[in-house]
């Protein structure tokens, strides 16, 4: 499940979360990402095309969607058990040859918490219950092409062998975009040493 919330600040240390629709983060009619990202192609941008989503600024700042946000329920057949709540900060891809894998940088608002101890229409999380960042790499099928969205712009069907593939100059881009983000993830914490 997706939906759209609004989000406040509360003071320096904590946000409320207001739920208002659930959503599409998918797909080139009425998807989300897809959406932002056509609000800033170029004219004429093609593959390969690199482009990066700050969904918060992005839709929080859009007249339509103001201080709006995007949360995923991990796990929505799991909701009486099971509350796996997370905000999507922002959406990196890496459009070509018809495709596009993107990163997605998340904030873990509820990890496997007890649903009954919650209001998932209203809810408020400090900024020490905040488990992040969370990296999530994913693939859509579509890409840009003469600086339009082009393609469904939806993850493949479930299958055994749809884990997103990633050359070497996709893989350096998505790692530059989380060193330029979140420097503190990528370091290098010892030498590795091959037997």
């Amino acid at each position: 499940m997706y939906a759209r919330y609004t989000r406040s600040r509360l003071g320096t240390n904590g946000t409320r979360y207001e739920f208002q629709e659930q959503i599409s983060l998918f797909g080139c009619n009425n998807g989300f990402i897809p959406w932002l990202l056509g609000l800033k192609l170029a004219q004429g941008q093609g593959e390969p095309c690199k482009w990066h989503v700050d969904v918060v600024a992005e839709l929080g700042g859009h007249p339509d969607y103001l201080h709006s946000t995007l949360l995923i329920d991990l796990k929505p057949k799991q909701n009486k058990t099971n509350l796996s709540l997370y905000e999507v900060m922002d959406v990196w891809g890496y459009s070509d040859s018809g495709w596009t894998p993107i990163l997605l940088r998340l904030n873990g608002l509820f990890i496997d918490e007890d649903p009954s101890l919650v209001d998932r229409n209203s809810f408020i999380r400090m900024d020490n219950e905040i488990d992040g960042p969370i990296y999530e790499f994913l693939y859509l099928d579509g890409s840009v092409t003469g600086g339009e969205i082009t393609g469904l712009w939806v993850p493949p069907p479930a299958s055994p062998t749809n884990a997103a593939l990633l050359w070497p100059e996709m893989l350096d881009y998505f790692f530059q975009c989380i060193r330029d983000r979140t420097p503190d993830v990528l370091q290098m914490k010892g030498t590795l040493t091959m037997a």
